[in-house]
Formats: C-alpha cells, sequence, structure tokens
C-alpha cells in the first residue's frame, strides 16, 4: 500500500475515534457545577414528560447531571411519572381507589421534603400494598409540588 494512503487512513481512523470519544463521552463544561437530582430537577423531568416533551426532560436531566446523551435518554425512558411508567402501580390510581388518603399523600410529601425517603417508602406501601420496588421507584420520583 502506498505510504501516502496509510496516512490518509490512519488520520481517518483518529478523527473517527475522537468523534466516537466525543459522543460517548458527552460534552462537558468543565466550569459548570452540576446540580444533580434535586427535588426540583426530578419535579421539571417529570412535567416536561408528562407534557409529552421528552427531548426536553433530557436535556434537563443532562444540564443537571452531566450525563452522556445515551445515559439520559434511557434515564428518561425509565423515569415513573405518575399515570405513566410500565410495571410501576400509579399513585394517581392508588388515590382514585381509596388506598392513598389525602393525608396519606400529604404525609409522604412531608416525609420527602424532610429527607426521609425511607419512610416515605415504608408509608407510601403500607398505605397502598405496593411492593417495596414498586413503592421506591414511585417515591424516587414523587412529586411534591402536584397534588397527585
Amino acid at each position: 500500500m502506498h505510504p501516502l494512503v496509510k496516512l490518509v487512513l490512519i488520520l481517518v481512523i483518529v478523527v473517527v475515534a475522537v468523534v466516537v470519544w466525543g459522543r460517548v463521552m458527552g460534552r462537558k463544561d468543565p466550569d459548570r457545577e452540576l446540580v444533580g437530582l434535586t427535588d426540583t430537577v426530578r419535579a421539571r423531568v417529570s412535567r416536561e414528560i408528562s407534557a409529552g416533551h421528552t427531548i426536553n426532560a433530557i436535556k434537563i436531566y443532562r444540564e443537571a447531571t452531566g450525563a452522556p446523551l445515551a445515559d439520559a435518554k434511557r434515564a428518561v425512558d425509565g423515569w415513573f411519572v405518575p399515570g405513566r411508567g410500565p410495571g410501576v402501580r400509579d399513585a394517581a390510581a392508588s388515590f382514585t381507589e381509596g388506598r392513598l388518603t389525602r393525608e396519606a399523600r400529604a404525609r409522604i410529601s412531608e416525609l420527602i421534603l424532610g429527607g426521609r425517603r425511607e419512610d416515605a417508602t415504608s408509608l407510601y406501601a403500607e398505605a397502598t400494598g405496593a411492593s417495596a420496588t414498586e413503592a421506591s421507584a414511585i417515591i424516587r420520583t414523587w412529586d411534591t409540588t402536584q397534588d397527585y
């Protein structure tokens, strides 16, 4: 093979490797501080998903966590939003079926705001009969600003 062809081939491989690396690792601004998944961020993501704005939800998730696009998409696709979410009982259905009273919902929100998610999970499971996994999934994305 001609040396010039080898050089071009090597350059193409290097460029492809750099592009793939950039896509996998995502664009990260080292000066920007990430806020993480706070309750406010969770609420914003839930609202965007509920409104059918999945792309905006992914964008909010990435801005908060710095996650690569593929990871953010997976997280948002698996996000539990009341009224949606495969494999998890819906908090709104629990309320309408009489399993979760207004007082219980208010108490769960208080516990979450107080940083006591484990207690909120236990209360939700006890009040609704949900499994620990289902209750944990619901409490993990519970939006304290919504009236379920």
